[in-house]
């Protein structure tokens, strides 16, 4: 349905007149040099839609019309932040050396955009107060899954392999106990105070050695800052735990703080939600990752 009552119909169903829509350039061969086994040829005409310029602008425009987005109204998308990209940075991100290039083109091709990247992983690294970035994840949450199986191998590598639980307060995105979940590990629900932010004592009763990490929003799915989040860091450590920052919110104290000064050793940073790259229909965008040494 459309605004006003209408119904809407699919393209397929349009049959305008005949030819209207497409214009087929006459054969170069004639039909009887093609030779073509019966098989290949088709039993009916291809049932194109017929459609004039004018029906199919029509057709997008009630179709954008029907959709919700944050160029139509405010955009409170649950646990993270959603804003307006400005479209000038729309434009770059279309320019043919950034978005034309190909993976098997050679290395002397893309210098330009590789120096983009170096220069990038850096800047990411300054924000978050990071040590070193990866750019490789593709969405949030694969930054997220990404970050705990660092996590994982650290603690091989040291021959903790008791470290099977990892911390999620009740007031984390979403993905983090399933990222944790993925990577095999106990996920371990910290329940909030009554302002909304995380129990600091509820959170040192569950802290032995068999927890691997915390995994924490902050300001955190509520919207509100976790002031206590350095007591937390301290306590996590001090168990030998690792604290890992959900970047969802990042673009709310993004300048202000760092997750770095907080006490976190892994950052994961939503490029679409703390800058602007473009939204995959509304989202995703990259995910980058970022590590303490």
């Amino acid at each position: 349905m459309v605004r006003g009552g209408g119904r809407m119909n699919n393209l397929w169903d349009h049959t305008g007149a005949a030819g209207a829509g497409y214009a087929q350039p006459s054969p170069l061969v004639a039909e009887s040099e093609l030779n073509l086994a019966t098989s290949l040829l088709r039993k009916e005409a291809p049932r194109w839609p017929r459609l004039s310029e004018p029906e199919m602008v029509r057709h997008y425009t009630n179709l954008s019309r029907r959709n919700f987005g944050i160029d139509t109204g405010f955009y409170p998308l649950g646990s993270c932040t959603m804003k307006h990209n400005p479209r000038v940075n729309e434009v770059i991100a279309q320019m043919p050396g950034i978005c034309d290039v190909h993976p098997h083109q050679p290395e002397h091709h893309l210098q330009g955009l590789l120096s983009i990247f170096h220069e990038m992983q850096h800047m990411l690294a300054v924000c978050a107060g990071m040590d070193e970035v990866t750019l490789q994840p593709v969405a949030g949450a694969q930054g997220e899954f990404t970050a705990v199986r660092c996590i994982q191998e650290y603690f091989r590598e040291r021959g903790e392999a008791q470290r099977t639980r990892i911390v999620v307060p009740d007031s984390a995105h979403g993905t983090n106990p399933a990222s944790a979940a993925m990577a095999g590990f106990e996920i371990v629900e910290v329940p909030s105070t009554e302002d909304g932010r995380i129990d600091l004592q509820a959170l040192e009763a569950v802290l032995d050695d068999t927890i691997a990490a915390m995994m924490i929003t902050n300001p955190n799915t509520l919207g509100l800052f976790e002031t206590d989040i350095a007591a937390a860091a301290e306590l996590v450590h001090g168990v030998g735990g690792q604290m890992y920052y959900d970047g969802a919110n990042f673009n709310a104290i993004i300048g202000r703080t760092s997750p770095g000064l907080m006490g976190f050793d892994a950052v994961h940073y939503n490029l679409h939600k703390t800058f602007s790259q473009p939204h995959g229909g509304g989202g995703p965008g990259s995910g980058p990752l970022g590590v303490k040494a």
